[in-house]
């Protein structure tokens, strides 16, 4: 064997039993977690603290190198159903950063057991027998052939739940909140390859195709309730649409 070909060899071993030590090395290892917030949290997750969460994430002890992010991520969101993780990042050696947000409680969905209390993402965050639809509490969702039951931390499946992610988050481009979405819409249907929403005013808005520029059509339905004068309010439908020319429309029509 050639000498440079043993030195390769060398070289090669060296780095194999380098990288081996610097995995398994305690310096390296997930040691604590740091808990950063995007929102204020309320109830039981105000008083979380830095260790419930690296105790909760399953990756304790594990080596930076082979962190799996995806997998701390679901530990967490299992143990702790109303937080999300944004996102997890690693300050050296050995600190995980967890940035998280307190889910909001956006719509309320109508099962054949009673209702789950969601956020946009469908996600449950508890349920209740009975529920009603006020401009304060979250909006009532009803969701055709929606069968089975669901508890906390479950997320309610939905071939078109990004229609109703794109919902909520109409409301946040525009600068309004969730108190906006409450105080507008009453209940939500999905039938026949249109949504439509009954506001506490009277108003009905219809969103055609509402797979296809869900936002959009949002943003404009709101903007035309917006223009509306107070004689008109309490009856009349908006429909919003793509016209043949591929333009967006919303019209309105008096009752």
């Amino acid at each position: 064997m050639r000498k440079n070909t043993k030195i390769a060899i060398a070289v090669i071993v060296l780095a194999v039993l380098t990288l081996i030590i610097v995995l398994s090395s305690t310096v390296f290892a997930v040691g604590s977690a740091r808990l950063i917030w995007y929102n204020q949290p309320t109830g039981t997750l105000a008083t979380l603290t830095n260790q419930n969460i690296l105790e909760s994430s399953g990756v304790q002890g594990n080596s930076v190198f082979l962190l799996d992010r995806d997998e701390a991520i679901k530990n967490i969101e299992e143990r702790y159903p109303r937080l999300r993780v944004i996102d997890i990042e690693i300050c050296w050696p050995n600190i995980m950063n967890i940035h998280a947000i307190e889910r909001q409680e956006v719509y309320a969905v109508a099962t054949s057991s009673g209702y789950c209390i969601t956020d946009e993402y469908l996600r449950v965050l508890d349920t209740v027998s009975s529920f009603s639809s006020t401009n304060v509490n979250p909006v009532l969702l009803n969701l055709p052939n929606l069968t089975g039951s669901f508890e906390r931390g479950d997320t309610i499946p939905h071939d078109y739940a990004t229609t109703f992610v794109e919902l909520y988050n109409a409301y946040i481009a525009l600068g309004r909140d969730l108190t906006d979405m409450r105080a507008m819409c009453a209940s939500i249907d999905y039938t026949n390859a249109k949504l439509t929403i009954s506001t506490h005013f009277g108003v009905t808005i219809i969103l055609d195709n509402p797979t296809q520029n869900t936002q959009a059509k949002m943003r404009m339905a709101i903007g035309t309730l917006d223009k509306l004068g107070t004689e008109d309010y309490g009856h009349g439908t908006i429909t919003v649409f793509v016209n043949d020319d591929n333009d967006l429309i919303a019209d309105y029509s008096a009752e």
